[in-house]
Order: structure tokens, then sequence, then C-alpha cells
């Protein structure tokens, strides 16, 4: 049987769009963008259409883009470009952030947490969505401070707004394009220096643009309006597998019920069962699901954006994350439920056995 894929927060496939842009790039225009010659302009031409089809999508004029090889570069890029001008003034963050921003944070002076913002702080940083409960946050506010947005999961999940930020993150793998892409977002006019210098990207990150993995995002782009689509269906498949699993036992939770959330994940709460364990046993019943982020996986130490929420660490090891691709349907709900069950039955005698 095929395998039922709902870890949609880890990664999803690229579309066949998606591949033949990579290829087309690969076997034909091959150019360096900063090189003078006709290969070398066909190819810049090339990267600054795709600029421009990616800062359309988000609204902002395509000077602002810089592209990166990912999230997590772009948040160090920003952060630690933004560093030396605002010095020991305090910066917000919130606690259950991606361990890729928390990791770029780790000399900074005066951080603190959300929803606490000191007088006086310089910079708040706020994920639009949780990768591991879907969770989606407002950006708050606080006079004269600097506003980062974390837009990595709630790109093409739900309609993503900047207006209400100075700067922003996304990775391109999140929707479709090639792993190894993405774009950081800045307006104009922020302190900021790049701390990976050379002549690319308009002097702000250095090192030779990835031209077939570009156009791909720029691909993937094209199609996002039918992302959107189809992940805005997915809300009510998400609430049927949340609805059947809490009337399996009273034990149950799920983590997030009742919040905005992203329309495709569930953040479930299996209280006596490992995660991994669980995790382990749908993937030999051909099923895909995480314990959480993709970033985390095989760490001793259990969530920090569960236990952030209050729940214990052995709650937090206990996480399954259901994740759906924009094509998911009632087959596969059907699918998930009966495997889970019966993973759960299985381990659940399994237990009571040895007991």
């Amino acid at each position: 049987m095929e395998r039922l894929y709902a870890d949609a927060n880890a990664t999803v496939p690229p579309s066949p769009a998606v591949r033949a842009a990579v290829a087309e790039a690969m076997a034909s225009h091959w150019g360096n963008p900063t090189s003078i010659h006709r290969e070398g302009q066909r190819a810049r031409h090339l990267l600054e259409q795709a600029r421009e089809r990616i800062a359309a999508e988000l609204g902002v004029p395509p000077g602002e883009l810089v592209f990166c090889s990912g999230a997590t570069e772009g948040m160090h890029l920003l952060l630690r470009g933004l560093q030396p001008a605002l010095g020991r003034r305090a910066l917000a963050v919130f606690p259950g952030e991606h361990s890729a921003c928390l990791n770029s944070l780790r000399d900074w002076p005066g951080l603190c947490w959300l929803p606490e913002i000191p007088e006086g702080v310089a910079l708040l940083v706020q994920m639009s969505a949780n990768n591991e409960t879907g969770i989606l946050y407002g950006m708050p506010r606080a006079p004269g401070a600097l506003r980062v947005r974390d837009a990595v999961q709630a790109w093409g999940k739900v309609t993503l707004d900047l207006g209400d930020c100075d700067a922003a993150v996304l990775s391109g793998h999140k929707i479709g394009a090639p792993r190894g892409v993405g774009v950081l977002w800045m307006r104009p006019g922020l302190p900021w220096a790049s701390p990976m210098e050379g002549p690319q990207e308009a002097r702000r990150r250095g090192g030779t643009e990835d031209l077939p993995a570009i156009l791909g995002l720029a691909a993937a782009v094209r199609e996002l309006p039918e992302r959107l689509e189809g992940n805005a269906r997915l809300a009510p498949l998400r609430d049927a597998l949340e609805a059947e699993l809490l009337g399996w036992d009273a034990d149950y939770e799920v983590i997030g019920r009742g919040l905005p959330r992203l329309p495709n994940t569930s953040c479930l709460l299996l209280r006596g069962h490992h995660g991994q364990a669980v995790l382990a046993a749908l993937d030999l019943e051909g099923i895909a699901v995480s314990t959480g982020s993709a970033c985390h996986s095989g760490a001793v130490k259990p969530s920090h954006a569960i236990t952030t929420l209050g729940y214990s660490e052995t709650e937090a090891r206990s996480v399954v994350r259901v994740s759906f691709l924009p094509s998911a349907d009632a087959a596969d709900l059907e699918r998930l439920l009966q495997a889970l069950g019966k993973v759960l039955r299985k381990r659940a005698r399994g237990e009571a056995e040895s007991s």
C-alpha cells in the first residue's frame, strides 16, 4: 500500500512544476549570476525575475528580499546583523520559538520572554505559527521596538501579512520548494550590517546564489493559491481526527484545541504512551507522522515548545504531531485513525501485560 505522509510541517514534496524548474535551471541556466558575460547575465535576469515573483506574493518591494539557504541562516543573518546597533538593549522573544532562532540569541544581553515586554525593549521576535502545536500568534507591539516574524510555518498554510513587522524569515521547502533555499525580508532603514559580507545580494549575503533552488522556489510560489486553498479545506479533517481521538481515552488531549491554529496541524498528547514509540509503530503501518520539530528528532530533552505551555517533560515526550498535506482527504483520515487505534490498543495491552 502507498505510504501516507502526514508530516507536512517538517517538509513537503516538490510538485512536478518545481522539479521541472530546477532541472531546467541546472541544464540550461548554469551561469553565475555575478558574472558579466551572456551566461551570467541570463542567470541574473532569471534570478531577478524570481525575486520579483516572490516579492509580489509577499506584498513587498523586490529589493527588500535577500535570498539565503533557509530560515535558520536568515534568522542568524538578521539577528546577528542587528545586534551591534542595538547593543545591550533588551530583546523579547517567544519562549516556544524554533531552536534556530533561540540558538542565534545565546549571547544577546537583556534577553527576556514574551509576553513580558520590558520598558525600552529594542526588538520583538515572534513566530507566526508554532511548528509543533500549530497555534497562531499575533505580533505584540512596544513603542520604538523593531518587530521580527518567523513566518516559516504560516507560509502557504494561512494568509500571510507582513504589514505588522519590520523583518521576516521564510523557508522554501515548507511550501514545496527545494530544501536549502529561503528568503530574508527587511524593511529599508533597519540598523543592520551584514555579518556575511560579499558582493552578492546587494552586499547583504555573500556567496553565489543557488539559482536552481531559487527558480524552484519561484515555481512553488506560483502554486501558493492552490496550496492555500487545499490547506484551508483541512480544518474539518483535523477536527474530525481530534474528536475521534478524544472519544477513545479521557487522558488524551489536543494541545492548542480551541485556539487559532494552522488548519492542517494536530498536536496530540497521548498520556501513557511514548511519542517516539507511537511514531515508529505508525511508520511500520506505512504512515509518517512526527513527535514535533524535525530539528529535535532524537534529542534527549523533550520539546521546549511543549513544556513552555506548562506541560511536564513526561507529557512532552508523549506528543505526536499530525500535519496533513493539502491533498489529504477522508480516506487518509480513516486510514490514520485505524492505524493509530491499532497501535494505541496494542501498546496499551503490552503495558498492562508487563505490569
